[in-house]
């Protein structure tokens, strides 16, 4: 079996790093069977977008001391090979955001847990946004917008009074970000084959960014998002973690 190690620069975990990688051996990427991470939740979805170009490349995630993770498991030397034949698989839906940048430069991104609009300078952003289909266009002032994935809606969408949404749900959720006008905005739960549709009013003076957790876009005028229709990625959790995500989603639904 072949592994490709991925750690967080953290002492805790290069350390693991080194005790692993002597013990299974380290493979590059593309050549693996499995890409297992070392550190917290960062670092794994920091893996888990890299499987992006590598399809069917499953992700094993184990969090070091000090490290948040949700979406890890238990740090442990022994029985990696066991752990990872016996891990169940949890396949997790993709974003995607079509968007065009003042100047007209168009760029696709992808992410696994949540996209961010967001102002870029002291003034409040202005965005219409409307569903494809759905009716009429909304304007919203604010700090911007996050599209969450079910797996993602358990963090920064938490913080700002999203909706937690069932795991292996076919939903998503908009949340906003100190959205000022209209007062009465609050979350909304998408099917996850709607399209939402997004305008930057005044973007030359009220410039947004759009932003995952691998790469921030500034100066946008629209986007487009939407769960890609063909991509997904892979996420093994043994049965510790497993048990503990149907608890924390079971919990809030």
């Amino acid at each position: 079996m072949k592994i490709a190690f991925r750690a967080s620069p953290r002492p805790g975990a290069q350390g693991a790093l080194h005790e692993l990688s002597s013990r299974y051996g380290q493979t590059p990427a593309a050549e693996a069977d499995f890409i297992v991470t070392l550190g917290g939740d960062g670092t794994a979805l920091e893996a888990l977008h890299e499987t992006l170009a590598m399809p069917a490349k499953p992700v094993f995630a184990m969090r070091t001391d000090s490290s948040t993770g949700v979406l890890c498991n238990s740090l442990r030397v022994h029985g990696l090979i066991e752990r990872l034949h016996a891990a169940a698989r949890v396949e997790l839906p993709v974003l995607q955001a079509e968007i065009e940048q003042a100047g007209g430069r168009s760029q696709v991104l992808f992410a696994i847990n949540e996209i961010v609009l967001e102002r870029q300078v002291f003034q409040q952003a202005k965005l219409s946004i409307a569903v494809r289909g759905n009716g009429d266009p909304m304007n919203i002032n604010g700090d911007g917008l996050v599209l969450t994935t079910p797996i993602g809606s358990t963090g920064y969408n938490r913080t700002l009074g999203g909706p937690l949404l069932p795991l292996g749900s076919s939903l998503m959720a908009v949340t906003g970000k100190a959205i000022g006008c209209p007062l009465a905005w609050s979350p909304a739960v998408l099917s996850d084959h709607e399209i939402l549709d997004v305008e930057v009013i005044e973007a030359a003076h009220r410039p947004v960014q759009i932003a995952t957790t691998s790469e921030t876009i500034p100066n946008i005028c629209r986007a487009r998002l939407f769960r890609s229709p063909d991509r997904t990625v892979t996420l093994l959790v043994d049965g510790e973690a497993q048990s503990r995500l149907c608890t924390l989603f079971g919990r809030q639904r």
